[in-house]
């Protein structure tokens, strides 16, 4: 079938053509795409700062759908459902497919990153990667459901202890998110830091004790001699993932979240074997979709209010130079494409 999509050439230059599907394989589903979010890192891909995949390409790893064609072996009672979706294949047998790490899959493929994304109007799925929608949550709402499974997957490494400090660098909807979750998991007190006043703001509603905007406040002169149990590093910026150590009480941990447009960032090694930090990096997290739609379906975790801009499909470039603007406008952004 013939469906529409955004086809990145390269730099900056998308384009809404038309593309060839072919019919669901085994396995697969034809999804109709209802809503797709643009990430950040699709952002530092389209400037130049982050290099994942080669164009032509069709990006979108955030997204969801409504199924429309099964292929052999899936059952029919799935047609017309609705989903989100894990972007992440492995081969399903290797030692980290079969331990539930299949992220790490020496032949991991990644929808919108080395395969067809969900800036398209369809594209085809592993049934085994549908993560079913409750009922309450928006097609919108769902496309933050990638976000916030990376965002579970690395508190949970953290294994935070209920009484514990946290700080986060960055408050775009990663840092917002973790200021949710941490405040969930029991930390006492939860500080973010950042730019933008609007994405500040909502980290205070989201759980954290302070917002502190770092063009505003000298960070050193606001903090003073406080350290943390945790340090969460969102930015990814070389100077950002450079400090972060320094706000980690001894004994603390790291969690390096952020990608560094580069891919490398120096770390002060000295100082954590001096002082027993304990860095940890972390990306996705595929063993947490379940309780990430539990978190979305019961309200513990509010999505729809970070979505602050929608955008029709046929303006998804308009979305994302609106996503990539440095004003305080928005937390997310998405696209919507409704029957």
């Amino acid at each position: 079938m013939q469906a529409k999509a955004w086809v990145w050439h390269g730099d900056s230059d998308l384009r809404l053509e038309d593309i060839e599907l072919a019919d669901p394989g085994p396995g697969q589903v034809l999804l109709a795409v209802r809503a797709a979010g643009i990430c950040s890192t699709d952002v530092h891909v389209l400037g130049g700062g982050v290099v994942f995949v080669s164009p032509p390409h069709v990006m979108g790893h955030e997204g969801a759908g409504e199924i429309v064609a099964v292929g052999p072996g899936v059952p029919g009672t799935l047609l017309g459902r609705r989903f989100a979706v894990d972007t992440v294949i492995g081969c399903g047998t290797c030692r980290f497919c079969v331990g539930g790490r299949k992220h790490l899959c020496p032949s991991v493929q990644e929808i919108g990153q080395t395969i067809q994304g969900l800036w398209a109007s369809h594209c085809l799925v592993p049934a085994a990667n549908l993560v079913p929608l409750p009922g309450n949550v928006s097609y919108a709402a769902a496309t933050q459901m990638e976000t916030l499974h990376c965002v579970l997957g690395g508190v949970d490494k953290l294994r935070i202890l209920a009484g514990e400090t946290a700080l986060i660098v960055g408050c775009g909807i990663a840092g917002i998110l973790f200021a949710r979750l941490l405040r969930l998991q029991g930390a006492s007190r939860v500080v973010i830091t950042g730019t933008r006043q609007k994405r500040l703001a909502f980290a205070r509603q989201y759980g954290a004790d302070e917002a502190i905007n770092v063009r505003q406040v000298n960070l050193i002169e606001a903090l003073g001699n406080e350290r943390f149990d945790v340090v969460v590093e969102t930015v990814g910026s070389r100077e950002t993932i450079a400090e972060a150590g320094r706000w980690a009480a001894s004994g603390g941990r790291v969690l390096l979240f952020g990608i560094p447009v580069g891919h490398r960032a120096e770390l002060d090694i000295m100082d954590a074997i001096w002082r027993e930090l304990l860095y940890i990096p972390t990306g996705n997290a595929p063993q947490v979709w379940p309780r990430v739609a539990a978190l979305v379906g019961s309200g513990r975790v509010d999505l729809e209010t970070l979505v602050t801009g929608r955008f029709p499909f046929s303006q998804l470039d308009k979305a994302v130079r609106a996503a990539g603007e440095q004003h305080d406008e928005h937390v997310k952004v998405v696209v919507e494409n409704p029957r």
